[in-house]
């Protein structure tokens, strides 16, 4: 087969010596016969999750250096590298890749020592936008001294360790970014006093993704200084004590954003404090709450989200397609039905909301036993059996 373009992209898993052995002289026909394709590679050297002893001897290097003889064409590549590293990756710094695009890169066992040669190479790719760094070897990341190409990403991902200023900085220096993810945000309090340029305005940011850790302090003023006009999805794992929630009010009222898509992973937040947040989301498809394990859901939040058409004032969230709870719910008998029968209607030609499409619910068997799922499980059927997609499942145990 001649059509080079047939072997341009390329996957490979190397766990052993046997292995490395065995696919050289695959990969190096595989990849001769792309021609001068822009490639996409996904690679992965291995690592203790793919069962390779940290303390055995294994060379990996030879695979990872034909790889990166082939620098000039990389297009899309995913790298999964587990140390020690040797040979030319090394002196990877030293080249270029002209073409690259997307890059994933994942460290494991010592492989991190590397993450600076390799972003150098990265400092001259004008075509990239998109970088995806995870370090699972608990190694920072210093945003100033990486030669990244910052201004050119429109997507930026990491599992770090950044604080709230190492964050802010990020966004600062990727002023088109759409799309970010911070895994691993630290609960830090901010240098007092507030530096004049902390606040920042990103006009174009439209999905963004907070892991926040909990620490000594609870204070996190993450959203006391940002504002994201753009902004449609938002995801957070809270792992905290204490819920921001007028700083994260005061956010959403002075971006100004008409959120489609919103997840809330944090037990701390309470019934109430959601039912204020869905009242400041009225364009909102998509909602997702995993809750409390002290604080259920039960009809406080359902009783909002029920729709009537004879009231005067609209239930929240009338644009609501998608509802997925996860955790410790407690509606009282037949609360959950009759939400779901209320946004699920056969004629909404003249209702003021649009039709609810899925719901989702995992319940805890630590807090449901096998009468109670049954009971929402009855409830349920009802409603899945008029056309509504429902799906009901336990936690994994």
């Amino acid at each position: 087969m001649s059509l080079s373009n047939l072997w341009s992209s390329i996957s490979v898993t190397t766990r052993n010596n046997s292995d490395v052995e065995r696919q050289l002289e695959d990969v190096g026909a595989w990849l001769g016969r792309s021609g001068l394709q822009p490639l996409a590679i996904s690679l992965c050297l291995g690592g203790i999750s793919w069962g390779i002893d940290p303390d055995a001897e294994v060379d990996l290097d030879p695979i990872l250096d034909l790889f990166i003889s082939f620098i000039g064409r990389w297009e899309n590549v995913h790298l999964e590298l587990v140390g020690p590293l040797r040979g030319s990756i090394w002196s990877i710094h030293l080249l270029r890749a002209p073409l690259l695009r997307r890059f994933k890169v994942v460290f494991e066992y010592g492989a991190d020592q590397v993450l600076e040669p390799l972003f150098s190479m990265l400092s001259d790719s004008p075509n990239l936008t998109d970088i995806t760094s995870y370090d699972n070897c608990d190694a920072a990341i210093h945003i100033d001294a990486s030669a990244l190409p910052w201004s050119h990403l429109t997507r930026f991902e990491t599992n770090h360790h950044l604080e709230v200023m190492e964050c802010f900085h990020v966004l600062r220096l990727c002023p088109n970014l759409i799309d970010c993810a911070f895994h691993r945000v630290a609960l830090f309090e901010l240098p007092s006093p507030i530096p004049d340029d902390m606040s920042i305005v990103h006009r174009h940011l439209r999905v963004l993704t907070l892991r926040v850790q909990y620490n000594d302090s609870d204070s996190f003023e993450f959203f006391d200084h940002l504002t994201l006009p753009a902004l449609s999805a938002f995801v957070i794992i809270f792992a905290g004590h204490d819920w921001p929630q007028a700083s994260f009010k005061a956010f959403l009222s002075r971006s100004g954003c008409s959120l489609k898509t919103i997840e809330l992973h944090t037990a701390a937040l309470s019934t109430h404090d959601i039912v204020e947040l869905l009242s400041l989301l009225p364009t909102l498809k998509e909602l997702l709450i995993r809750g409390s394990e002290v604080d259920p859901l039960g009809d406080t939040l359902f009783l909002h989200l029920i729709y009537d058409e004879t009231a005067q004032e609209s239930c929240l969230c009338p644009e609501l397609e998608v509802i997925t709870l996860y955790g410790y719910i407690a509606p009282s008998n037949g609360m959950l039905a009759k939400m779901l029968e209320s946004r699920y209607r056969s004629d909404t030609s003249q209702a003021r909301i649009t039709r609810l499409r899925k719901f989702t619910v995992r319940l805890n068997p630590h807090r449901h036993g096998y009468k109670q799922q049954k009971k929402y499980w009855k409830e349920l059927e009802t409603v899945r059996k008029r056309g509504l997609d429902v799906v009901m499942d336990r936690y994994p145990t």
